[in-house]
């Protein structure tokens, strides 16, 4: 007696987001005139590792111009997961 053969098809997948941590304060304050220096960020995942290099970053800071501005931080894994997205402001007084 032969046996039928059966095959079964196993798609393994990432279903985990990316996680991104600041690097310094989530919240600075500067004084008009002072230098803005961007600290960046981390973000790591669990199947491809150091995404740090792929971290997209927006927003600016005009430290001539008394305000409050957002930096958002942002970054996805090879298989699309999103990471939730990181902000830090930066109050110019």
């Amino acid at each position: 007696n032969n046996a039928v053969q059966k095959i079964r098809t196993v798609n393994v997948t990432d279903g985990t987001d990316p996680v991104i941590t600041l690097v310094g304060p989530s919240n600075i304050s500067l004084n008009v005139g002072d230098t803005y220096a961007e600290l960046g960020a981390t973000a790591n995942d669990n199947v491809d590792g150091d995404l740090g290099g792929d971290i997209v970053v927006n927003g600016f800071v005009d430290t001539s111009v008394i305000g409050t501005y957002t930096i958002t931080y942002d970054v996805s894994d090879a298989a699309g997961n999103l990471a939730t997205q990181v902000i830090r402001t930066v109050t110019v007084n």
